[in-house]
């Protein structure tokens, strides 16, 4: 009998997909906040300009790297199914 990778794998990555959405909201309730009519000054200007230069490479990463890396799983636990199979 196989060993389901593949459902693994899916259950998994489905669990990463929910992660970076989340993260994505989370960065954009961030900004969105940064952007009040008090939030204003060097400090401020400062903290806003090293957050956008760390979320932009968080978005980055979470948009086609991360697709690729999850396609690559599941093509890894399609694999590993098969063989598991005797396929």
């Amino acid at each position: 009998m196989a060993i389901p990778f593949v459902q693994e794998c899916n259950e998994s990555m489905s669990g990463v997909y929910t992660a970076a959405r989340e993260i994505r909201e989370a960065i954009d309730a961030v900004a969105e906040l940064a952007t009040d009519e008090t939030w204003e000054g060097k400090s401020a200007e400062e903290w806003m300009t090293e957050l956008e230069g760390l979320t932009g490479d968080v978005l980055r990463a979470l948009g086609d790297p991360l697709s690729e890396a999850i396609e690559e799983c599941r093509n890894n636990a399609q694999r590993m199914e098969q063989e598991s199979a005797g396929v």
